[in-house]
Parts: structure tokens; C-alpha cells; sequence
């Protein structure tokens, strides 16, 4: 069956009445990051037990079964170790970064084109 990984998180995170921010915080990603995720048809199954972990939700039922022979402890501290936003190895690491600069240039493109009317 053909699911859309994103939408099915997104769902649970909902159901489990957890603010973005909240897990955006629990997570050390940006709410931004989270919801790139949720746009997401496929993601890594470690992004998906670290959610599940935090907002207190066994994803193994939603995904038929290709969580249940994962090691949970093994794979949550490689997750840790590799979304190490500060590490520059770490895609996310990247990832922030990219986000950050997308911010930064809509924040001057807005602040520009305020400067641009009242002239």
C-alpha cells in the first residue's frame, strides 16, 4: 500500500495534541524543518522513531511493520548523532543553514520592498 510518510506523522503529532513548537524544540529542528517533513512521501525511518518518540506514539501499526525489526535504542542514538545541527557533516547541519539564509533574504526582500513604498 502506497502511504504518504509525511501526512501520516503530521496526523499523529495532531492527534497527540503536540504544539510545533513544542516538538520543533524537542526535536532541536526549526519548525520550518518539521514542516518540510511533513510535506514529505518518504522519510528516513529514524526521523519517524525520533518523532514518535517525542510525542509518545508507537509508529510501527502505521507503517506495516517496516518499523518493528528496526533497534530502537541503536537507531534513535545514530539519528542523534547525525542531526547534530552543529556537526558540518550532518545534512542537517546543511539544512539549517539553507533554511536560515531562505529567512534571512525574505526578511530584506520584505524590508526592501517597505523601504520601496515609502519613498
Amino acid at each position: 500500500m502506497e502511504h504518504n510518510a509525511g501526512e501520516i506523522v503530521e496526523l499523529a503529532v495532531r492527534r497527540q495534541n503536540v504544539n510545533i513548537s513544542e516538538l520543533s524544540k524537542r526535536l532541536n529542528v526549526n519548525r520550518r524543518t518539521l514542516y518540510n517533513w511533513f510535506r514529505q512521501k518518504k522519510l528516513h525511518t529514524d526521523v519517524i522513531l525520533e518523532i514518535g518518540k517525542a510525542i509518545n506514539y508507537d509508529f510501527s501499526s502505521d507503517f506495516e511493520g517496516e518499523l518493528k525489526q528496526l533497534n530502537h535504542n541503536e537507531d534513535l542514538r545514530s539519528f542523534k548523532k547525525d542531526s547534530n545541527s552543529e556537526h558540518p557533516d550532518s545534512v542537517y547541519y546543511w539544512m539549517e543553514k539553507y533554511i536560515a539564509l531562505l529567512e534571512d533574504y525574505k526578511r530584506l526582500v520584505r524590508k526592501d520592498s517597505t523601504h520601496n513604498m515609502l519613498s
